[in-house]
């Protein structure tokens, strides 16, 4: 892809699919850590395809067969994909956890204002019934 195509596709999916964007932006930078190996022998500008292919064998038996970039390509996206999952876990979970007790702790005691269990029967602040 040229690189003129290359910016304005990059920022036209920036725009209008920006999780999207954040994930493959994440996959590219850990891709650019493993791909900067010396060990796969990429000069700079040089392109390599990545390929998967499944192949038939006896019976019900299949073989995956891939060249050695779609494995790192795949595991540096799985991988990308986990260590975000993760991190943003505690976020994920709070918000939840947050609406879970506003959902439980719906019920204010008209007299001193405090959050009661929605099914309570008395206030847990002044006693009165609810």
């Amino acid at each position: 892809m040229p690189n003129e195509v290359s910016r304005k596709f990059t920022e036209w999916f920036k725009k209008n699919y920006p999780q999207e964007y954040y994930f493959f932006h994440k996959i590219e930078t850990n891709l650019d850590k493993l791909y900067s190996s010396k060990h796969l022998g990429l000069h700079d500008g040089e392109f390599a395809e990545i390929s998967l292919n499944i192949r038939k064998l006896e019976g019900d038996r299949y073989h995956l067969a891939a060249d050695p970039f779609t494995p790192i390509f795949l595991g540096s996206t799985c991988k990308t994909m986990m260590d975000e999952f993760s991190n943003n876990m505690e976020a994920i979970i709070s918000d939840r956890v947050q609406k879970e007790f506003e959902n439980r702790f719906d019920l204010k005691c008209p007299n001193c204002d405090i959050a009661n269990l929605t099914d309570s029967k008395y206030c847990n602040g002044c006693g009165i019934e609810l």
